[in-house]
């Protein structure tokens, strides 16, 4: 332990003293500062305009993009340049510059008659500066820039769950997973720049999300009430906006090291040439934080992760209407899976005497492809129109120590789960007059296939042997289930059976495909200048693994109380599709007088029908300062939850029976030139009664209480905060953010509260401008400042196996070098 504190005490020194050193540097000229800001033609403030400060020779020196009232600061050695300026909607602009300027810079940019780059169909659904905000349709919308993801500690590659735990209503988990609104991880959809991503992304756990924050150039959290386009998710829509290559032309690389072993490059790419347009990143990542450890110390046993991530967007502008675009991205990791020492064995397997629970040596790896053609144009000024289709493959597999998990579980499954599917769908929408009328349609196949091969010791019953092959051997117990193994462990006296000390083999596959069809209608209109109403109904139908059909209503008000501040509230009916990866129906049935037995129940999940009403109030306090106030009420019927069945970490669905849930959301941001800073607080409660599929996730005595009354679930806090903020001082800029929630819920039957989890990230990053190479930047990031141990998960609790703490006091370092 000693040994360990040193070196990382040392690692610190080297890497402060480094950083230090870099930054006192006398080779590096002092930077000049440029001030100024992005008007339109009416004088209105523009944010998230790019700039470029270019060099004579066109080299790109430093690129900003402007805050929410329109203004940046760039910094730079003193020189003649040219500083150009686009933004999607306008035409580019550019003024001749010499630094040290006598006087801040104005740049006013005209709206462009035609711009085919924003052309989605969901574009009423974007706000225009970042923060918590309001739609068009009256959902709840909290928007993050490149910027703001680049401000965070961990700069441009934090992971996507991390930026979306820095938003109102979203509460962090293991293994990188979250929660928002109380709703458990599949539900909530993501969306590319207007095209649903296929439903089954989200089987895939977050730690490894396809969606690298690097390729993002804006992101929206759209929650409350959705308009009808969406349906699928309760929880809200995760809404990408990916980098351009011609509004990010050039590229950077980035090395990334530090504690826990952890060694990160990424790159990226961009340009653009006449009509064609392309973007391109990559990212590499090792280290000893493959899930979320399953010990409270420093570093976590068996843990170590190699993991890629490839993204491509080209664009082709067919005419000044038309755009044709190829989103194309892949990502692979091999995961140990964490193990705990000096646990005690609970089996005996034949020809093994001694085998430590550390020297375990399980994975868990993913295979994530996806592909999607998009065609988005506009007829005339009043018509605009997307077709879209999309393939995706994703795969988990469990690949266990077959000794090691029988020995210390009973059961060792070799489970390979594979989902390739197809999708398309098509929008329209048609301006008339003060309304808007839209529709569209989605249509996909999911084949999913499950292959279960599992190593399990048989049980025998007063002194016979149960015969999986003939059916022979004593008459099974009343309800055809064995008893369960008496207590005492392996071979102790009872009625029950007693487990042999030789495994068998039992494999169970199957495949499904899995049909989703769903068309919808839409009426956004703008009754007068203060009052909108957004009223849209769609119709659902799926087949496969799950059989139902929905239809669902939306309805939503939207009312401008002021210049200031805008009212909304609304309900909406939604229906959430199961996972489609989730174990094989007939796994459990498999299982019975073995080891691996399970309680008996419905093997596959079902639909889950929601109710929803929501009303919240956006205030702009001042031209810096937004304040957003929201609360919303749901009532479920055939809650979609996920758990893992036995010692198999793949996460099979199930239903409760009936429930609730609640939430109170406050956020406030504050943005100016030099200081930008947020905090969300966020109460609520998620509660349901009765189990109604997937029983055999759940102990009998456990499932006797949860039938009998309503329990807390343990998706989210009652209360949980997060804040951030960033301060650039000259070539500095310093960095916060922390995350706080009073605990989740774990143990017998949810009921036990969880200590309060607190963790405070900083970063303090330093530019360097250097001569025909461009803005380097150095950044010194230090995650859980406090080196606070927080447990996120107990060993026990409902579809967990084993603890889960978050990270503890890690150093990192990154370099970021422009080309």
């Amino acid at each position: 332990m000693q040994t360990g504190l040193k070196r990382t005490r040392r690692l610190f020194a080297v890497l402060v003293s480094a950083f230090v050193m870099a930054c006192g540097s006398a080779a590096w000229a002092a930077p000049d500062e440029l001030r100024g800001e992005v008007t339109d033609a009416a004088g209105g403030a523009i944010a998230g305009a790019r700039l470029e400060l270019r060099a004579a020779d066109g080299a790109a020196v430093v690129t900003t993009s402007t805050v929410r009232n329109g203004r940046f600061t760039i910094s730079a050695s003193p020189g003649a340049y040219v500083l150009a300026a686009r933004r999607a909607g306008f035409e580019p602009a550019s003024e001749k510059v010499v630094l040290p300027a006598a006087a801040p810079l104005s740049i006013r940019l005209t709206r462009a008659d035609v711009v085919v780059q924003s052309l989605t169909v969901n574009a009423p659904e974007r706000q225009v500066v970042a923060g918590p905000g309001v739609s068009a349709t009256g959902a709840n919308d909290y928007a993050a820039t490149a910027q703001d993801i680049v401000n965070l500690p961990t700069g441009g590659t934090t992971p996507m769950t991390d930026v979306l735990a820095q938003m109102p209503g979203v509460a962090i988990d293991q293994n990188q997973q979250i929660h928002i609104r109380n709703t458990e991880g599949p539900q909530f959809q993501y969306q590319i720049n207007g095209v649903l991503v296929p439903l089954d992304i989200n089987t895939n756990p977050p730690f490894l999300s396809m969606i690298n924050p690097q390729f993002v150039q804006r992101l929206d959290l759209l929650d409350g009430i959705l308009p009808a386009r969406y349906s699928y998710a309760t929880g809200g829509v995760v809404d990408i906006q990916t980098k351009d290559g011609c509004d990010e032309p050039g590229g950077s690389f980035t090395i990334l090291g530090g504690q826990r072993d952890l060694v990160q490059p990424s790159g990226q790419y961009g340009g653009c040439a006449g009509k064609f347009s392309y973007y391109v990143s990559g990212l590499y990542t090792q280290g000893n934080d493959a899930f979320s450890s399953a010990t409270p110390g420093p570093d976590p046993i068996h843990d170590f992760t190699q993991q890629g991530q490839a993204f491509g967007f080209f664009a082709y502008h067919l005419n000044p209407s038309t755009r044709l675009s190829l989103l194309l991205s892949a990502a692979a990791s091999d995961n140990q899976l964490p193990n705990q020492a000096g646990l005690a064995p609970q089996f005996v397997l034949a020809g093994v005497a001694d085998f430590p629970s550390a020297k375990i040596n399980s994975y868990l790896n993913f295979r994530d492809y996806l592909a999607i053609v998009a065609l988005n144009g506009s007829v005339g000024s009043d018509v605009t129109y997307q077709l879209a289709y999309s393939a995706h493959f994703i795969s988990e597999a469990f690949k266990p120590d077959n000794d090691g998990e029988l020995i210390y579980q009973g059961v060792a499954s070799t489970a390979t789960h594979q989902d390739l599917d197809h999708t398309l769908e098509g929008d329209v929408t048609a301006q008339v007059g003060q309304q808007t009328f839209g529709a569209g349609f989605y249509a996909a196949a999911y084949r999913v296939t499950v292959n279960d091969s599992s190593l399990v010791f048989p049980l025998v019953f007063h002194g016979q042997r149960f015969s999986f092959a003939t059916g022979v051997g004593p008459p099974p117990p009343p309800g055809g289930v064995a008893p369960p193994i008496p207590p005492g462990g392996p071979g102790s006296p009872g009625e029950g059976g007693i487990p042999l000390t030789t495994p068998i083999l039992i494999v169970d596959n199957v495949g499904a495909t899995n049909v989703v069809l769903g068309f919808y209608v839409s009426d956004l209109w703008r009754i007068s200048d203060r009052l909108a109403a957004d009223v849209g109904a769609r119709l659902d139908y799926l087949s496969g693994f799950t059989n139902h059909k929905q239809f669902d209503p939306t309805f939503n008000l939207t009312y401008q109380l002021t210049d200031r501040a805008s009212l909304h509230a609304g309900f909406a009916r939604y229906m959430q599709v199961p996972s489609f990866q989730g174990l094989s129906p007939t796994l459990s049935k498999a299982f019975n007088f073995t080891t691996a037995q399970q309680t008996p129940g419905g093997p596959t999940p079902l639909t889950e029908d929601d109710y929803e009403w929501d009303v919240g109030l956006v205030y702009h306090l001042s031209p810096h300062i937004t304040l957003s106030q929201d609360n919303y009420y749901e009532l479920t019927r055939h809650y979609l939850d996920t758990g893992q069945f036995g010692v198999v970490p793949i996460f099979a669905p199930f239903n409760y029976d009936h429930g609730d849930i609640w939430g109170s959301e406050f956020a406030v941001r504050y943005a100016a030139d030099k200081l930008t800073a947020y905090a969300n607080l966020t109460i609520g409660q998620n509660w349901q009664k009765g189990v109604v599929t997937g029983q055999f996730n759940f102990e009998p005595n456990e499932l006797a209480v949860i039938d009998t009354r309503g329990f807390q679930l343990d998706h989210q806090p009652l209360v949980g905060a997060s804040a951030g903020l960033s301060y650039r001082l000259g070539p500095y800029v310093f960095a916060l953010d922390g995350v706080f929630s009073n605990g989740l819920h774990g143990g017998f039957a949810d009921h036990e509260v969880l200590p309060y989890v607190a963790q405070l990230n900083g970063a303090v990053e330093r530019s360097f401008q250097v001569p025909g190479v461009g803005r380097i930047v150095n950044r010194l990031t230090i995650v859980n400042l406090f080196d606070r141990t927080n447990l996120i998960r107990p060993a026990e609790g409902i579809g967990i196996f084993q603890a889960a703490y978050a990270p503890r006091f890690t150093v990192q370092d990154s370099l970021t070098i422009p080309f």
